[in-house]
């Protein structure tokens, strides 16, 4: 069972902000709380992941570490926010990992609960697969412009012309 206000930070939060109150107390009701300290990985890089997460307080950063040893961070996460959400519908493991870089308080959802949800409450889980649709949609609109703006402040190469080849194909080459 969910705390009282674990339950109102995750009503509160824009990742759900169209669903209905019985919609969103379903998807509630599947979820798993859990809190974890500054330091914690709450998602492995390459390692099978059976969960997404929402983060209702703290900060994590989203790293991926190369077999050379570097690390790169992506960027820090900011409650409310939602990770895991590539990795938990795709069989692949994660090509990142999420660190908690304060103390974080969590609700996951596992794949179980997810399919007793489909189940159980199918308007509920399309709801909650268009939410993570639209974080992802609003991640890659982001990203392109990010990429977009470093081509316009660095001018043509043969790497941005990539970039722009490759943005062309996602939306002709069906087979991509």
């Amino acid at each position: 069972m969910i705390d009282a206000e674990a339950t109102q930070r995750f009503m509160a939060a824009p990742w759900l902000g169209e669903v209905d109150p019985d919609g969103k107390r379903a998807i509630l009701d599947a979820l798993v709380e859990a809190r974890a300290p500054a330091g914690a990985t709450l998602l492995a890089q390459d390692q099978p992941n059976d969960h997404l997460s929402f983060l209702i307080d703290g900060t994590a950063e989203i790293v991926r570490t190369f077999q050379n040893g570097r690390r790169e961070v992506f960027t820090t996460l900011k409650a409310p926010s939602v990770f895991g959400t590539t990795s938990f519908f795709r069989p692949d493991p994660p090509t990142v990992a999420v660190r908690s870089t304060s103390d974080v308080w969590i609700l996951s959802l596992y794949h179980p609960a997810h399919e007793a949800l489909r189940q159980e409450h199918p308007r509920a889980a399309e709801a909650l697969a268009v939410a993570i649709l639209r974080a992802l949609s609003e991640r890659f609109d982001l990203m392109d412009r990010l990429l977009s703006d470093y081509i316009t402040r660095h001018g043509e190469s043969p790497r941005n012309s990539e970039w722009a080849g490759f943005r062309a194909r996602l939306f002709d080459d069906r087979g991509l």
